[in-house]
């Protein structure tokens, strides 16, 4: 035998192991029911009149193992966005092609991993952005000179982690939104008042309408007023946000703000009424019972706001039979979730507490419900709706004020294009 065969190396095994992603969501499924179902077992009613010793360490040791094993099971689906990444290089090069424009690729963050089921379904948001990127962004190389700019532009495609989400992010060096011509087409189409003044968040929300474009004629590539609308409702079944950053002669950037997995959710479940809801617990950033002399109506907005630490919180109620009245709060519970455009009050009855659910997502008629975001389901065996906060801030793609969480979204608002 030579000497080759007897090394260490010769018998080094492949430490991968190619799984089909059905069988990791089986899989998946099959760790959240057990959680629900030992849920069922450890939280009986009867057991605490029991005297079992050891039983209560026993059953949080038993929670403990059962959450690792649901984060473990969520990892194995984690796949690297170069996936995606990668296949916008042919895009790229056919858009330089077509465009007549010079420009170079950046790509960053290749390595950072998200779940599958969410990279399966980036690619046409992404395609829209880079083409609205290149084609709307970027100058002709004569305009880049004229301006000062290197006549090559630049287009990055990024992505980051941020606790438990991941960033995606389509920028370039060019000119900017212009916002003059979307507010113009804006108040064309009734989206914005004649008179009104709308700041940028709420002016660049517009874009988002289907039908939108300010393009002068129709191309290949834009001028339909379709492209954004794919990019913010494949977004929001996500369970993610879009964030829009411009400035005039320096560029755009927009980031896709999307949930490291869709599996499990880390939240704060609360009651109103007789329904519960689950908050994602790292937006939460405090709770508790206002006093009644930092209550404020406001005339001018017609918003309901409580004074905390110096700040006006707007407030949302949860309770649906609260309808478009004033959140009444006698003896009630806020909830503070901290949103990219400010921190907003969600009312409640009572705080069940935190608590690891399993998601599941909103069909048929309950892709409606105004803020939610997915099925919740609690290891009592009960199902909670899971909340977005950024859908009730003021500007955000909701709106704010008191409306109930679970009335049905009659909002014509619907994305479009760039």
């Amino acid at each position: 035998m030579s000497p080759a065969a007897d090394s260490p190396s010769a018998f080094t095994t492949d430490p991968f192991l190619r799984i089909r992603a059905d069988k990791v969501t089986q899989l998946l499924d099959l760790v959240g029911e057990l959680g629900l179902a030992a849920g069922a077992v450890t939280r009986q009613a009867r057991l605490a009149q029991l005297e079992a010793e050891g039983f209560e360490a026993a059953a949080h040791r038993l929670e403990v193992l059962i959450h690792e094993a649901q984060d473990q099971a969520s990892a194995l689906r984690l796949v690297p966005l170069s996936q995606v990444f990668q296949r916008m290089q042919r895009l790229v090069r056919d858009l330089a092609h077509q465009t007549g424009k010079q420009f170079d690729v950046v790509l960053e963050g290749e390595e950072v991993e998200i779940d599958k089921v969410v990279v399966d379904q980036l690619s046409d948001p992404l395609m829209h952005l880079i083409r609205n990127a290149a084609d709307h962004g970027l100058e002709p190389p004569p305009e880049r000179v004229a301006a000062g700019k290197p006549a090559r532009g630049r287009l990055i495609l990024s992505a980051a982690q941020r606790g438990r989400e991941v960033l995606m992010a389509v920028a370039d060096d060019g000119r900017g939104l212009n916002r003059e011509a979307i507010l113009q087409r804006a108040r064309e189409r009734g989206l914005i008042g004649p008179h009104d003044t709308p700041d940028d968040k709420v002016l660049w929300n517009c874009i988002f309408q289907s039908g939108f474009s300010t393009a002068a004629e129709v191309t290949n590539l834009s001028g339909r007023g379709v492209g954004m609308d794919v990019v913010q409702n494949t977004i929001r079944a996500l369970r993610g946000h879009v964030e829009i950053e411009t400035q005039a002669g320096q560029g755009t950037r927009i980031t896709l703000a999307i949930p490291l997995t869709l599996a499990f959710l880390e939240s704060l479940v609360v009651r109103a009424d007789d329904r519960l809801y689950a908050i994602p617990i790292d937006t939460v950033s405090e709770l508790f019972q206002p006093a009644v002399e930092t209550v404020i109506r406001s005339s001018a907005s017609a918003e309901t706001v409580v004074l905390r630490q110096g700040t006006a919180v707007p407030l949302v109620s949860l309770a649906p039979a609260q309808g478009q009245a004033p959140p009444a709060l006698a003896g009630r519970m806020v909830v503070v979730a901290q949103t990219r455009r400010g921190k907003v009050g969600l009312v409640a009855d009572e705080v069940i507490g935190q608590q690891q659910v399993v998601m599941k997502p909103l069909t048929g008629h309950l892709r409606d419900i105004r803020g939610g975001v997915g099925c919740a389901l609690l290891t009592s065996g009960e199902v909670a709706l899971a909340l977005d906060a950024e859908r009730f801030v003021s500007g955000g793609p909701l709106g704010v004020g008191t409306r109930a969480a679970v009335a049905p979204d009659d909002s014509s608002e619907a994305p479009g294009s760039r």
